[in-house]
């Protein structure tokens, strides 16, 4: 299993990390904003909230909210 992208607006997490790159101190609701990532059916959230705290792209196991919750406001 290789999973690298939002399904639902078909963005890259590789195009995230290098926006994010571009957009030091980016908040989650910043990416939901400029890509529309965990708009859809939400599961590609914690995915990205993995490649903002790790950098990672590709993961090849399942990633939920539980291993990747919203950060306290």
């Amino acid at each position: 299993m290789r999973i690298e992208r939002c399904v639902c607006h078909k963005v890259e997490f590789s195009t995230v990390k290098r926006w994010l790159e571009s957009h030091p101190g980016a908040t989650f609701a910043d990416i939901k904003q400029e890509f529309k990532c965990g708009t859809g059916c939400g599961l590609c959230a914690p995915y990205v909230r993995r490649t903002m705290r790790t950098g990672e792209t590709v993961y090849h196991h399942i990633v939920t909210e539980r291993d990747e919750p919203l950060p306290p406001a």
